[in-house]
C-alpha cells in the first residue's frame, strides 16, 4: 500500500495497535502487532479478515485454541544467526516451548476442513517436530543441559556425584573426631572456590592439617581444606571441568542444528504470532461487539453505527459494558462514493467534525490491516493510500509555518492520491486570509473531484459549502447543533448545511449582547437569513427524527400489545379447556362416588336368586362402563399408556401428586409413592388433571 506515513500517525493507528496488543496471549504476538501496517495485497487482506470470521465461528462453536504466553525469541534470533549472540539456557527453553506449541496448533487447526482459511493457518507453521525433539532431549524447561543429552555427559555426571559422596564420607569421618570438633568454629562444611573447607578457630589452625583458603572478615574463622580430602577434591575439580567441556560441546551441536534451521524457526515464530494475533482480533468481535468489515476491490465507503475506537477506551480496558460504551458515543453513518465521491462537513467548533473525519480514516486503515471495526455495518474499498491533513502540527525542523505544513501535506495528496485513495482534509483553507483560503480550498477540492478521489473535508468557509452545492458528485454535511440549547449534538447529518454557530457560542459564554448584535449587523441580512434557514432546517430535521422515533416506539408498543393480546387469548383458551376438563373431572368424581356407594350393597346381591343377581351384575357393569366409556375415561387410558416408572401422576382420592414406582398393565394397577408409604392404585383412580385453585 502506497501510504502517507503521516496518515497513520495523524489517525493514531499506533494507539489502536497498543490496545489490540492487550488481547494477545504472548509477548511474541504483542511485539508483532507493533510492526503491523495495512496490507498492500487485497488478497492477503481478504484472507486475514476471513480468518477472523472463521475463528469467531469456530470459537463460538466450542473450539479451543491451545495458546500460552511465549517470550519474543525474535529479539535474539537474527543476531544468533549472524553469529553475534549465543543464546542462554532460558532462551533455548523459551524456544523449546514455542516449538512445542507449534506442533499443538498444527494438530488443532489442520483438521478444520470446513473452515479453509483457519485451517490454512496451520500452513504458516513449518514441520519442526524433529527440531523440537532435538531441543527437548538436550535441555530441560529451565534451560539446563540434560544428563541424557550425551553418553559422555551422563557418565561424567555420575562420576561427579560419586566424587562428591566420597568427599562427604571423608569429612563426616573427620568431623566425628573429638580433637577436630574442639578446633571448629562451626561443624558445618562450606565451599570456598569449589573446594570443601572446615570453619576452624584461628588458634587451632595447626591442629587441622591442610590448606588455608580464606579468612572471615572478622578474622575469627579460618577456612581450611583438610589434607585427607585434597586429592578427592582435585578429582572432583577435574570431573567438573570435563563436565563443562561436554556441556559446551552438546550446546554447540544444538546451536549448529538451530542455525541450519533458522528459516524454519523464523517462520514458526511468525506463524505463532499471527495465530495469536488472529485470536486477539476474534476477541474484539466476541467481547467488544466489533464487526468484521467487508473489503472489496472497489466501491463506496459505507459505515453504519460507526464509532471512533479511541472514544471506546473504557470498553477496550474492560471498564465499561458494550451497551454502556455504545450509549456514551454518538454513532456515525456515512456513504462515501455512491452517489457522491466528496463530502464537505461543516458545523461548530467542538461539534465533532474532526472526530467524524478521523473515524472514517481510522476504520479504513483498521479494515485494511485486517482488524475488526466498531460499527454495526462496515463495507469499505481496498485503498492504495490514505492521505490526511489533520491538526495544526508545525514542521519546525523544516522551518515551516502552520499554514505551510498544512499545504505540504495537502500537496502530497494532490500529487499521489488516486480514485482508489482516501483523502481527509481537516479545516481546509484555515490558517490564512479567509478569502484566499476559501479560493485555494475550492481549487483543491476541484482538483481532487476531477480525479474522483474519495475525499472528506471539514471547513467553516462558506465558499467551500458552495462547492458542494455546485457539484453533483459532492455533498454537504454538518454536525448537528441545537440552536435552542446552544449545544452540539455530535451527529453527522448528510445533505444539511451547517453553520459555525460562532455568535451563539459567543453569547452563551458571556460576550456582551451589544457586541453580538453588532456582529450580526456586520454579517448582513443575507447571511443572517441563511443562518436562520439552516437553524430552521435543523429544527425540522430533529422534529422529523423525533416523530420517527415516536412512530417507531408506537409500532413497538403496538407489536407488544399484539403479543400481549395473543398471550391473553391463549390463556383464555387454556382456562376454557381446563374448565371443561374440570367439569368432566367433576362428573367422573361423582360417578366414582356413586360406584363406591353402590358397589358393596350390590356385591351382596350377586349371590341372590334370579333375577336379582343378574340385575346386580348389570348395574356394576353399567357403572364401570360409565367410568371407562366417558371422554375423560378414554383420555385417562391414553394418558396411562405413556405413564412409566418415575413419572408423577395425580390421585384424586389422595388429593396429591404421587411418584410411580411400578406399572402393572395386566392388572391395570400402579404402585405409587404416597408420602412415605407405597400403595397400589387402580388406573381408574389416576388423573393427570389437578383441579383449578
Amino acid at each position: 500500500m502506497q501510504k502517507d506515513p503521516y496518515a497513520l500517525i495523524a489517525l493514531e493507528f499506533d494507539r489502536v495497535r497498543e490496545l489490540l496488543a492487550r488481547f494477545c496471549t504472548s509477548p511474541l504476538a504483542r511485539a508483532a502487532i507493533g510492526r503491523l501496517s495495512p496490507f498492500v495485497d487485497p488478497q492477503q487482506n481478504r484472507r486475514a479478515l476471513t480468518q477472523v470470521t472463521e475463528m469467531v465461528a469456530w470459537l463460538e462453536g466450542g473450539g479451543r485454541l491451545p495458546l500460552a504466553p511465549l517470550s519474543d525469541s525474535r529479539t535474539w534470533l537474527d543476531t544468533f544467526v549472524h553469529g553475534t549472540h549465543r543464546p542462554t539456557g532460558p532462551e533455548l527453553a523459551d524456544l523449546s516451548r514455542a516449538l512445542r506449541m507449534s506442533g499443538r496448533l498444527q494438530r488443532t487447526l489442520s483438521g478444520l476442513a470446513d473452515l479453509p482459511e483457519l485451517s490454512a493457518l496451520a500452513e504458516r507453521l513449518p514441520e519442526v517436530g524433529d527440531l523440537h525433539e532435538c531441543v527437548e532431549t538436550t535441555i530441560d524447561d529451565k534451560g539446563d543441559v540434560l544428563s541424557s543429552a550425551s553418553v559422555v555427559l551422563g557418565r561424567v555426571r555420575g562420576d561427579v556425584k560419586k566424587a562428591q559422596n566420597d568427599i562427604h564420607v571423608q569429612l563426616d569421618r573427620l568431623l566425628r573426631t573429638s580433637s577436630v570438633q574442639k578446633a571448629l568454629q562451626s561443624p558445618q562444611v562450606v565451599w570456598r572456590n569449589d573446594r570443601p573447607v572446615l570453619q576452624v578457630k584461628p588458634e587451632a589452625r595447626r591442629q587441622i592439617g591442610g590448606i588455608v583458603h580464606d579468612r572471615s572478615q572478622t578474622g575469627q574463622t579460618v577456612f581450611v581444606e583438610p589434607a585427607s580430602v585434597v586429592e578427592l577434591a582435585n578429582r572432583l575439580g577435574e570431573l567438573r571441568a570435563e563436565e563443562r567441556m561436554e556441556v559446551q560441546r552438546v550446546i554447540a551441536e544444538l546451536l549448529r542444528v538451530l542455525r541450519e534451521r533458522a528459516d524454519d524457526l523464523k517462520r514458526t515464530l511468525d506463524g505463532l504470532a499471527w495465530i495469536d494475533f488472529t485470536n486477539a482480533r476474534a476477541r474484539l468481535v466476541r467481547e467488544l461487539g466489533f464487526t468484521v468489515p467487508a473489503v472489496a476491490p472497489t466501491g463506496a465507503f459505507r459505515l453504519v453505527g460507526a464509532r471512533h475506537p479511541l472514544l471506546l477506551i473504557d470498553l477496550w480496558l474492560g471498564n465499561q459494558s458494550r451497551a454502556e460504551a455504545e450509549a456514551s458515543v454518538m454513532p456515525l453513518d456515512i456513504d462515501l462514493g455512491e452517489p457522491y465521491a466528496m463530502l464537505v462537513v461543516t458545523g461548530p467548533n467542538t461539534g465533532g467534525k474532526t472526530v467524524a473525519l478521523k473515524t472514517v480514516g481510522l476504520l479504513a486503515v483498521m479494515a485494511q490491516a485486517g482488524i475488526p471495526v466498531p460499527a454495526s455495518e462496515a463495507a469499505l474499498p481496498f485503498v492504495d493510500g490514505v492521505f490526511a491533513d489533520i491538526g495544526d502540527e508545525q514542521a519546525i525542523e523544516q522551518s515551516l509555518s502552520t499554514f505551510s505544513s498544512h499545504m505540504t501535506r495537502v500537496g502530497r495528496a494532490l500529487d499521489h492520491a488516486t480514485a482508489q485513495s482516501l483523502v481527509l482534509l481537516d479545516e481546509l483553507g484555515a490558517g490564512t486570509d479567509p478569502e484566499e483560503g476559501g479560493a485555494l480550498g475550492y481549487a483543491i477540492l476541484e482538483a481532487l473531484l476531477a480525479r474522483e478521489v474519495p475525499t472528506v473535508a471539514t471547513t467553516h468557509l462558506s465558499r467551500l459549502k458552495d462547492f458542494a452545492y455546485e457539484n453533483a458528485r459532492a455533498e454537504v454535511g454538518s454536525m448537528a447543533f441545537d440552536p435552542d440549547a446552544l449545544q452540539p449534538l455530535f451527529r453527522l447529518e448528510v445533505g444539511i448545511p451547517g453553520d459555525s454557530q460562532a455568535l451563539h457560542v459567543a453569547g452563551a459564554v458571556g460576550i456582551a449582547a451589544q457586541v453580538i448584535d453588532r456582529a450580526r449587523a456586520i454579517i448582513g441580512d443575507r447571511d443572517s437569513r441563511l443562518e436562520e434557514m439552516i437553524a430552521g432546517v435543523q429544527r425540522a430535521r430533529r422534529a422529523a427524527e423525533e416523530q420517527r422515533r415516536e412512530a417507531a416506539e408506537s409500532r413497538r408498543r403496538a407489536a407488544s400489545d399484539v403479543v400481549a393480546l395473543e398471550k391473553k387469548a391463549e390463556e383464555v383458551d387454556r382456562r376454557e379447556t381446563w374448565m371443561q376438563e374440570e367439569a368432566e373431572h367433576f362428573v367422573d368424581e361423582e360417578l366414582r362416588a356413586a360406584r363406591e356407594l353402590l358397589i358393596e350393597p350390590l356385591k351382596h346381591f350377586l349371590n341372590a336368586p334370579r333375577p336379582y343377581d343378574e340385575k346386580a351384575r348389570g348395574m356394576l357393569s353399567l357403572l364401570e362402563a360409565l367410568l371407562s366409556g366417558s371422554s375423560l375415561g378414554r383420555r385417562r387410558d391414553k394418558y396411562i399408556e405413556a405413564v412409566k416408572k418415575g413419572h408423577m401422576v395425580y390421585v384424586p382420592r389422595f388429593q396429591r401428586r404421587c411418584k410411580v414406582l411400578r406399572v402393572d398393565r395386566k392388572r391395570r394397577m400402579l404402585k405409587a409413592e404416597v408420602g412415605s408409604l407405597e400403595m397400589e392404585v387402580s388406573f381408574d383412580d389416576v388423573s393427570w388433571l389437578q383441579p383449578l385453585g
